[in-house]
């Protein structure tokens, strides 16, 4: 097995086209993180992509809406297919990794963590389905 590495940053100051660079070099991937104040950085750097989907409710039984969750589904199907989805902020854009398929992780935390297994459940279903 192969040891690979994902590093997460929780300033802005980071989203910047040498971060990236130097994450490409290493091919050491960035948590690409859906949160309330950290900043979100969806470029591809590694063979591999780990979404910490952050911005969940403890009052929705599925920790997401079901458009969200249809959202992050479609999103991370065109990941694992090697590609990158519409409509997420990247900090060097003019960059295109390689298109190969590429193992996903997607793991919701929220506050309270109540409904977070209900997500994660909800969410492989529409990834798998």
């Amino acid at each position: 097995m192969t040891l690979r590495h994902v590093v997460e940053v929780r300033h802005p100051s980071f989203q910047v086209q040498d971060f990236v660079k130097l994450l490409d070099k290493y091919r050491v991937a960035v948590v690409l993180a859906e949160h309330e104040d950290y900043p979100m950085i969806a470029d591809v750097t590694a063979d591999f992509v780990y979404a910490r989907l952050q911005k969940g409710s403890d009052e929705v039984k599925t920790c997401y809406p079901p458009d969200g969750l249809d959202r992050w589904a479609e999103r991370l199907k065109t990941f694992a297919a090697g590609d990158e989805p519409d409509g997420l902020e990247k900090s060097a854009p003019q960059r295109k990794p390689e298109k190969a398929p590429r193992d996903v992780f997607a793991f919701f935390i929220s506050s309270g963590k109540v409904n977070a297994p209900n997500g994660a459940r909800e969410l492989q279903k529409r990834v798998e389905g």
